[in-house]
């Protein structure tokens, strides 16, 4: 379908649009209690990159905008190489206690990712993603964080988008081993807190296969994690949710990437008897690179600014009706620190510009929460 055709289709009034939010909203929040653990919560989060920052200032301006949004989750990522960098044991933590110690101050929820080993843990260091060599060191870290932030960071990924080969150190992705790696992190961390919450990696919505180019099919690989025994081995499924050039609603279909493809993730979990966990969402949106760029560069495709602006927060409305085992659902992202350009597409994911001009996505986020 052409793309004025589609806008005609689904673009909506903007005050109509915030009122049936509102709607959906209480109806969900007024409602039974829900069943599902994880799934009552503020469902407003995002990505950051608060360790880029160098200047103090720029982390607390950027927590206070999505704060002022009703943004309440930070998902950041905490690398492991930058932590325990030079030998087992010894680590390095006051650049990302002040990440946790801020997030408290504003009252925010931080979901840490754990991945990025450094160079000790193994004899290749040609690729950072790549996992270590003796699992047991990354189970030590994640016993060591879960300790160390005890009581202050309650939920954390375990690694991400394993199913892409960049991801996994550039070799052939494979899900025994994720689902390895995963039951080592998950058991230690409980181990250091039973009251942690852990959360699987989402994995990248992508239709290749592992066999071809390196990358896999997510619901194929979803499935091989499940058959694996990943499923004792995590509280939250973490899913990605691009909408690419569709609206929120484009229906689900294993041949097609978009929004609602989280269903399909979904009923593979229910299939293997895990319907009573939720699902959070890592990584969430639509790109609205300019008109001008060309075809080849657009991998997430496009959208309008107003396109955007709507499909987000239409989207979580949208989900939050019709999904009761959904919980946070976190944007893609909120600002980055100004080393992606703008000739790139990832710079129009952003709610927020490197100078801290809101977008119209972030207007967009910030009216639908008052």
């Amino acid at each position: 379908m052409p793309a004025k055709a589609k806008l005609a289709l689904w673009a909506l009034p903007a005050l109509a649009l915030i009122g049936a939010i509102g709607v959906v909203m209480l109806a969900r929040d007024a409602g039974e209690p829900q069943t599902i653990p994880y799934t009552d919560v503020n469902p407003y989060g995002a990505n950051f990159f608060l360790e880029r920052e160098v200047e103090g200032w720029k982390q607390d301006r950027t927590l206070e905008m999505a704060k002022a949004a009703g943004i309440g989750w930070i998902k950041q990522q905490f690398p492991w190489a930058e932590i325990e960098p030079q030998h087992k044991g010894e680590f390095e933590w006051a650049k990302y206690d002040r990440i946790v110690d801020l997030a408290g101050e504003y009252g925010m929820e931080i979901i840490a990712r754990l991945d990025r080993p450094p160079n000790w843990t193994r004899q290749d260091n040609r690729f950072e993603t790549l996992p270590p060599d003796d699992l047991a060191d990354y189970g030590d870290f994640v016993y060591a964080f879960v300790r160390h932030y005890l009581g202050r960071v309650r939920y954390i990924q375990i690694w991400n988008e394993p199913n892409l080969t960049a991801e996994w150190g550039f070799q052939r992705v494979d899900a025994v081993a994720y689902a390895r790696l995963l039951q080592e992190a998950y058991r230690r961390a409980k181990e250091a807190d039973p009251g942690v919450v852990v959360l699987s990696a989402p994995l990248a919505i992508t239709l290749e296969d592992a066999s071809m180019r390196g990358n896999h099919d997510d619901l194929v690989f979803l499935e091989q994690m499940y058959q694996a025994g990943a499923g004792d081995y995590f509280d939250i499924l973490s899913a990605n949710a691009f909408g690419l050039d569709r609206p929120p609603e484009d229906p689900p279909d294993p041949e097609v990437l978009n929004f609602r493809r989280v269903e399909l993730q979904r009923a593979i979990m229910e299939r293997y008897g895990d319907g009573d966990k939720p699902v959070w969402i890592n990584e969430y949106g639509w790109n609205a690179a300019p008109a001008f760029f060309p075809e080849e560069l657009l991998t997430w495709e496009r959208v309008t600014d107003a396109q955007q602006a709507d499909y987000t927060v239409r989207g979580i409305a949208w989900a939050r009706a019709h999904w009761p085992w959904l919980g946070v659902v976190n944007v893609w992202y909120f600002r980055q620190v100004g080393d992606i350009p703008p000739d790139r597409p990832a710079y129009y994911f952003g709610l927020v510009d490197p100078d801290f001009t809101p977008r119209p996505v972030y207007d967009a986020l910030r009216r639908a929460n008052q």
